[in-house]
């Protein structure tokens, strides 16, 4: 905190220029810094940018198990301004009601105006690049008409809560002239097609890669390795999720074993350690990655991937792996995301029945066919994920130096 109250005790006296301000919750860190926005700070060195890093966390400790970046300015100091201000003008406002976005958004604009003539008078920045929305409010309330941009951090879809809800974006991107940079034209244009209020366009939905090095596609050979990806977080109807897999598992048993299949859980990141998915007998071809292990400890080994909507399907995908899709629990239903949205372009891939799965086995045993989905799907992935486009950030930042 010293170090926060610090920087931001200094800034209203002294005046502070920058080309780029980024922006991100500590919980993104991975060793200490943030892997989401390295292509962006490696191109600001490289460019010799004057740039600066403001991370957030929970003031109450919440993601105090995620490790801080010793490079960034600790955003602590205004986030405690901020909720002390917030609680003044809501208990001043007696209609206030957060369920209501206009009352949340008249607030934060308020707590905003009062940040800024504190401590922000002499505080200017070209851009800004943000994680998840973090504090448009407050940056557009600073810099009223430079570029905000928010990159993408995770899955986009129809139903996104800070993205694209029934087809209209989250008022915090209208209201604040929010640009989305995404990680390929795939993203681009689902936000494009399914914004029935003309928000998202070419203009504010910019494909500008993914942060990751991508690989170029490579044959696989096709072993007997299925990676089943849980999506076991929703306690409430977890019971029945747990059933279906148990039916599924059971009823191709034999098969399984007779045509040497291994199939291998891994466990949705935030599932509950006390609600685990149990046989009631040990399967000799079944096996558990541990949860601290990443996937791609046993990538090369695996050939098919089986789940009900994980996102572990592009991850897979991006290494030609195919994925069946589990459809026989409505809300774990695949269709919405993945084929209607995503138009996954196996479309036969879809588990209706557990009797159904050796049928689809049966179609990837001839390796011609294997080897045309491995390709078909890795061509559908890359749409959505696509390199790092420094040209175009660069351009970016020209077009904000106007």
């Amino acid at each position: 905190m010293f170090k926060s109250i610090l920087y931001f005790i200094f800034t209203i006296f002294k005046s502070r220029d920058y080309d780029i301000v980024f922006v991100y919750l500590n919980h993104f860190n991975k060793e200490g810094k943030n892997p989401f926005l390295r292509n962006f700070i490696e191109i600001s060195k490289k460019e010799k940018l004057k740039y600066i890093e403001f991370e957030e966390t929970d003031l109450k400790g919440a993601y105090s198990h995620y490790p801080r970046n010793p490079e960034a300015i600790p955003l602590d100091f205004i986030t405690l301004i901020q909720v002390l201000l917030r609680k003044i003008f809501t208990k001043k406002d007696k209609n206030y009601s957060i369920e209501e976005y206009d009352n949340y958004y008249e607030r934060e604009k308020k707590v905003s105006k009062w940040i800024k003539t504190i401590f922000f008078r002499k505080f200017n920045a070209t851009m800004y690049i943000v994680l998840a929305n973090n504090n448009v409010t407050l940056w557009r309330e600073i810099n009223p008409s430079v570029k905000i941009i928010d990159y993408q951090h995770g899955m986009i879809w129809n139903g996104h809560d800070t993205t694209l809800v029934d087809r209209e974006p989250h008022q915090i991107k209208t209201k604040n002239s929010i640009i989305n940079m995404v990680y390929g034209k795939g993203f681009r244009d689902l936000l494009i097609d399914f914004d029935e209020t003309n928000f998202y366009s070419q203009n504010n939905a910019i494909d500008i890669g993914f942060y990751k090095k991508l690989s170029p596609y490579q044959k696989r050979e096709k072993k007997r390795l299925i990676l089943y990806s849980l999506q076991n977080v929703d306690l409430s109807s977890n019971k029945e999720y747990y059933e279906i897999i148990k039916k599924i598992i059971y009823t191709n048993k034999n098969y399984f074993i007779d045509n040497n299949y291994q199939v291998v859980f891994k466990n949705h990141p935030r599932y509950d350690r006390d609600d685990k998915l149990v046989f009631k007998e040990e399967l000799s071809f079944i096996s558990w990655i541990d949860d601290n292990v990443s996937i791609d400890k046993i990538i090369d080994d695996i050939s098919l991937h089986i789940t009900s909507k994980s996102t572990t399907a592009f991850d897979l995908a991006l290494k030609g792996i195919p994925t069946i899709f589990v459809d026989m629990l409505a809300s774990r239903s695949p269709k919405d995301i993945f084929f209607n949205q995503y138009n996954y372009p196996i479309k036969e891939f879809i588990l209706s029945d557990e009797v159904r799965l050796q049928y689809l086995l049966s179609i990837i045993e001839d390796d011609e066919k294997y080897q045309e989905y491995s390709r078909l799907v890795y061509n559908w992935a890359r749409e959505f994920y696509q390199d790092f486009d420094e040209e175009k950030f660069l351009n970016l930042l020209k077009e904000a130096e106007v």
